[in-house]
């Protein structure tokens, strides 16, 4: 047994030599980059979420290109200085404004684009990492951002672009604001500043957080206090530019305003529970404090990320103000996750730091940390995905309704249909676009069908398979009609459903396949995808056309008093 005896156990080791594999394994530049790698995940999740996102635009934007074009869709400059729900959107404006002329005001543009911002700001919070972290700890803080920058739970500002493009425009430049601030390139800090607060509202707390960076740094009183002037002339313009508003609601207790405070903040760390933000903003609030008292944690290195927190933090306390009167749960407003991204960000990269600076040893399995807690915050917002996928379901109604200039009343966001069309034709702007489609395959608005080649759909046989439906709702805003219902074919395909008058000619369209569990559970032989929704000028006598696959067509009344789900 030669030789046996003298050789060592790992745990008997010098913890020197033990340590020195583990040392060459975290400052592996080639395993950093196999890690880092893995950053691009989430990224290529978001485009693929994009590209299902719809064409046409959404909320805010038809206020604001009403406001930015002629009715002939011309420019009009003056628009931009208009203010949206009280934000200064004057560089979203020119953004959607490019879209409407170059991309016929394709909403998936403005999520790209809002993609490509999100990825820009990752890739500039990388470069602030503290360089003396071991390169696979930076790795895994890389991949943690990314996921958490593209986490689902923000899913609002990606597949609605117009909104990524104003949020995340103006953390992108708050982000370059306090980069410059920290190499000491102030002016150009506040110019970037200044269009930052062009960008969105809540811009306005990156003067706190460059008063605090010139603070740390011990520049001289001026540069300290510019910060604080530019905020002065900031709020001072928005005031000039805010309209009054007569009858706003009075002010909310300090408790609903500090416990929405706390779900913005926290928001990424729940899929729907109020409270659980509530409980995680205040973590991560009270960790960054926590961690204000350790020396190691204000080292210069980190002081970057400590601005960048107080931005996070300022600017969810202004949502918090400013919409609380919405309900305390606001917070888990898809719109505000960028908020508590920033939030927690900052709250990762100083307690790595000052972890690693107190154990070294600790920079591998920090490392897996960093990469779980992003993977955490990342499939916390399969939630919120589901949510804005179903927001989104009648997305084809609304182009319909604004294409024959139909009462768009069903939905907020949409103002006069009739102000819009001519900006829209002039600009060649979806849904007044050439490929515009109902989705049918043929035909389309304003062809005429022959009724005489349809069949009308009979009472429903729970024992026998064959056509069978019903108009179970009808809701009205002036002049129009949105109808809602169930129609099989029995076993028969069917490619769309359709609108038209006593003529049959085409006025209306919609969708179908849409889930009606409840009529499935009483004819077994149906499909669960069977229901429709429809919308069209109000005609007593006009009809509900279903297609089928091969052509022929079925059809049943155009109103609620048709029937009703089989019981």
């Amino acid at each position: 047994m030669g030789g046996a005896g003298t050789q060592q156990t790992w745990a008997e080791q010098d913890p020197t030599a033990r340590l020195a594999p583990v040392r060459r394994w975290v400052a592996d530049r080639r395993l950093a980059l196999v890690v880092e790698l893995f950053a691009v995940l989430p990224v290529v999740a978001m485009v693929f979420e994009v590209a299902a996102s719809p064409r046409l635009q959404l909320l805010d934007y038809w206020d604001v290109l009403l406001r930015i074009t002629n009715a002939d869709g011309t420019f009009d400059f003056g628009g931009i200085w208009v203010l949206q729900n009280e934000h200064p959107v004057m560089l979203p404006s020119l953004f959607y404004w490019l879209d409407a002329s170059l991309f016929g005001g394709d909403n998936r543009v403005l999520g790209y684009l809002t993609v490509a911002i999100a990825a820009g700001t990752v890739l500039l919070l990388r470069s602030a990492l503290p360089k003396r972290l071991p390169a696979v700890l930076r790795a895994g803080l890389v991949v943690a951002t990314a996921a958490l920058v593209f986490s689902p739970h923000g899913i609002h500002n990606f597949a609605l672009g117009m909104s990524g493009s104003a949020w995340l425009t103006a953390n992108l430049l708050v982000v370059v604001a306090l980069l410059l601030a920290r190499r000491g390139r102030w002016l150009a800090a506040w110019l970037v500043g200044l269009l930052a607060c062009l960008s969105y509202g809540t811009a306005f707390a990156v003067w706190p957080a460059l008063f605090l960076l010139a603070t740390m740094r011990g520049e001289r009183w001026w540069r300290r206090l510019v910060p604080l002037v530019l905020l002065a002339g900031v709020l001072v313009a928005w005031l000039q530019l805010r309209p009054s508003v007569a009858g706003q609601d009075g002010g909310q207790d300090v408790a609903t305003v500090l416990y929405t405070f706390l779900t913005v903040v926290g928001h990424l760390w729940t899929g729907t529970m109020v409270d659980l933000a509530a409980i995680a903003g205040a973590g991560v609030l009270f960790g960054l404090l926590a961690l204000l008292t350790i020396p190691a944690a204000r080292a210069r290195q980190l002081w970057f990320w400590w601005a960048l927190g107080l931005y996070a933090v300022l600017a969810a306390g202004m949502i918090a103000t400013a919409r609380v009167k919405f309900g305390a749960d606001i917070g888990l407003a898809s719109r505000y996750t960028s908020l508590s991204v920033l939030a927690s960000v900052p709250l990762l990269v100083i307690l790595a730091t000052v972890s690693y600076a107190r154990a070294r040893r600790t920079a591998a399995r920090f490392a897996v940390v960093a990469v779980g807690v992003g993977l955490l915050g990342f499939v916390l917002g399969a939630p919120t995905v589901r949510e804005v996928r179903a927001a989104l379901e009648d997305v084809p109604l609304r182009a319909i309704a604004i294409r024959e200039q139909l009462d768009s009343r069903f939905w907020t966001g949409i103002t006069s249909t009739e102000a819009l069309k001519p900006r829209l034709e002039a600009l060649d702007h979806y849904p007044f676009t050439d490929d515009f489609t109902i989705g049918c395959g043929g035909p389309e608005l304003g062809d005429r069908l022959d009724v005489d080649e349809m069949r009308p759909v009979r009472v429903a046989d729970p024992d026998e398979p064959g056509p069978a439906g019903a108009v179970d709702t009808e809701e009205r805003h002036g002049d129009t009609s949105l109808l809602r219902g169930w129609v099989t074919a029995g076993r028969e395909g069917i490619r769309c459903v359709v609108v038209t008058n006593a003529t049959g000619e085409v006025t209306g369209g919609g969708q179908y396949h849409l889930p009606r569990p409840d009529v499935a559970r009483s004819l077994s032989w149906a499909p669960s995808d069977m229901g429709f929704a429809v919308i069209a000028p109000t005609d007593p006598a006009g009809r509900i056309v279903v297609v089928l696959d091969d052509g022929r067509m079925l059809w049943l009344p155009g109103k609620a008093a048709a029937g009703k789900a089989p019981e």
